[in-house]
This record gives structure tokens, sequence and C-alpha cells, in this order.
């Protein structure tokens, strides 16, 4: 199998999965409202091929792949409809600011 034939058939497998439930799942309903979870979701392929050494002349591979990760919901109601964001880089970095106060005076402390 050539290296396009290799590359053709990644890019239609990670294509047919690039569909809108992927992105925006299945609404929730409850209470009069109307949620859906949105994510961002990326795509990657990648191949390669030459000849060479081999036995047979010829090298070649290709490969792909996919990462959702949940960004918020689209709430759905009498009142509107309203984005909510998952705001995931505040909470860290408060994390990351109370460990580091933390560790700071836990070594002060020991001294």
């Amino acid at each position: 199998m050539a290296v396009q034939e290799l590359l053709r058939d990644v890019e239609q497998t990670v294509a047919s999965s690039a569909t809108v439930r992927n992105v925006f799942g299945e609404p929730v309903k409850h209470n009069g409202r109307t949620v859906i979870p949105v994510a961002r979701v990326g795509y990657g392929f990648g191949g390669g091929g030459g000849s060479g050494k081999l036995p047979e002349g010829e090298g070649g591979g290709a490969g792909g792949g996919v990462a959702a990760m949940p960004v918020g919901v689209v709430e759905i109601s009498d009142e509107g409809t309203r984005y909510i964001s998952f705001s995931l880089d505040k909470k860290l970095l408060g994390a990351f600011a109370v460990g580091a106060f933390a560790g700071m005076f836990l070594l002060r402390r020991r001294r």
C-alpha cells in the first residue's frame, strides 16, 4: 500500500469522526432547561515514506489521533440562551499559588 493511500485512509477515518456530536454532546433536559455540553476537539494525522536498504526497497507509515476536552455548556431556558465556560485556568493558578505559599511557609518553619 502506497503512502498516499495510507494517508487517505487515515484522513477518512479522522474526518468521519468529526461530527457535531463530538463537539456538542447530547442535550440534557431538566426542569425546563436544556443543557448542551461543549468540547474542544483536535485532530491530527501524518505519515511518511521513503526508500532505503529494505529488501522491498520502500517503507512508509501513517497515523492519526483525536483529543477532546470539555470547555463549557450551552444552557437554553425560557429566560434565554447562554454559554457557560469551564474556566479551569484560574482554578489551577489559584491551586498552584496556594501550594507554593504553603511550601514556602513550611520551609521557613523548618529552619
